[in-house]
């Protein structure tokens, strides 16, 4: 015969699993989270293996293609041009603990089941809140081996004001210092004059959220082959979020965006009764600028202050671990016999496969 510990057991693990298989892990931050983690974890690739992520990049040209007549010699040469660049998994970790007496207490299914699923919520949003700050902070260190690469090791500061172009050749440190130390960018160099092909585009707005911004972002979109979206993606109705992935998106601070409002509607003559149309999400060459309530806070180290971060997401995306994709673990508290614990483990990395075409950084710089 089972005994009480062996109920309050079973009732546990069946009512939690039915818990997590009605929400899924992202679904937490479906809406309030949207513009930034969702888009990035939705659109997250799957990897099995290995101790590090590792990529290859062709940054130069052998010469060989040619425009020749029909009797010229052929003259092919060789030349390493290939460039290998790596990156170590990181890990998060979040997790809730239950006592099996409450099971008693709580006596009833319903009651059981609310105390379950309102400390499995709390679980899942306190490992989401890291991941979700982890995608602007990044490394502290060379010798942090626990923050995973962020948007800003990809997509970096570049030059004081730029008026755009791809000078942002090293990532930053996210150290305290201004700007943060520089590194090379998953373990391979770029200067102006070596690698260059491994620079990311970035731009100084020096702080002025005007006419002169929507000249650094038109430069920028069409330099970068920027898209508007054009039709909804029929394909992701039904799904979890019931959105299509958009390609190309801007994420920015809630400063540019009402600065950018108020701009628009004061070079507006016919503006008018139609507040709708300046007030809301701005957008340019229709692709909207979307909120992100991290980047309110200015970071001197990264990205400087007020940042817009357009981002290609076929090129900058994370990559989750097949085995530990939000995975559970449970056990027993070592100090507490009747105290249950279950973890949840994340294995990721924020990948890129080429900086040059990832998207662009416009920001004030750090040192304005």
């Amino acid at each position: 015969m089972a005994t009480d510990f062996d109920l309050a057991l079973d009732y546990w693990n069946a009512t939690l699993q039915n818990i997590i298989t009605k929400k899924p892990a992202l679904a937490t931050f479906a809406y309030r989270k949207w513009p930034l983690f969702n888009i990035f974890f939705q659109n997250a690739k799957k990897e099995k293996g290995g101790d590090s992520l590792e990529g290859h990049i062709t940054l130069d040209s052998e010469g060989n293609a040619k425009l020749v007549g029909i009797w010229d010699q052929d003259n092919l040469i060789k030349k390493n041009i290939n460039r290998k660049y790596t990156a170590f998994w990181r890990q998060a970790k979040g997790g809730m603990l239950w006592n099996l007496m409450e099971t008693s207490i709580n006596a009833g299914a319903q009651k059981i089941y609310d105390v379950l699923e309102t400390q499995y919520n709390s679980a899942m949003k306190d490992i989401l809140e890291a991941i979700y700050l982890s995608l602007i902070t990044g490394p502290t260190s060379a010798s942090d081996f626990e923050s995973p690469n962020s948007i800003n090791t990809w997509l970096r500061v570049g030059t004081a004001s730029s008026t755009g172009g791809w000078t942002g050749y090293q990532s930053r440190y996210n150290d305290g210092s201004t700007p943060g130390a520089a590194y090379n960018t998953a373990g391979l160099t770029s200067s102006s004059s070596v690698n260059t092909g491994w620079a990311s585009y970035y731009a100084d707005h020096l702080g002025n959220i005007d006419e002169s911004l929507l000249t650094l972002l038109d430069t920028a979109v069409r330099k970068l082959a920027f898209q508007a979206p054009q039709v909804p993606n029929v394909k992701a109705i039904g799904t979890e979020l019931g959105l299509g992935l958009a390609d190309f998106s801007m994420y920015t601070s809630d400063n540019v965006i009402k600065k950018l409002n108020t701009f628009y509607v004061k070079s507006d003559d016919n503006m008018g009764y139609r507040p709708d149309s300046h007030y809301g999400v701005p957008t340019f060459r229709s692709i909207p600028f979307s909120y992100v309530d991290l980047f309110d806070t200015a970071r001197t180290s990264l990205y400087g202050t007020d940042p817009i971060f357009g981002i290609n997401h076929s090129q900058l995306y994370p990559i989750i671990h097949q085995d530990w994709n939000f995975e559970e673990l449970s056990g027993v508290d070592p100090t507490r016999a009747v105290v249950m614990q279950k973890l949840i483990y994340v294995r990721y990395q924020m990948w890129c496969e080429n900086p040059q075409d990832a998207g662009f950084l416009i920001s004030q710089h750090p040192s304005s």
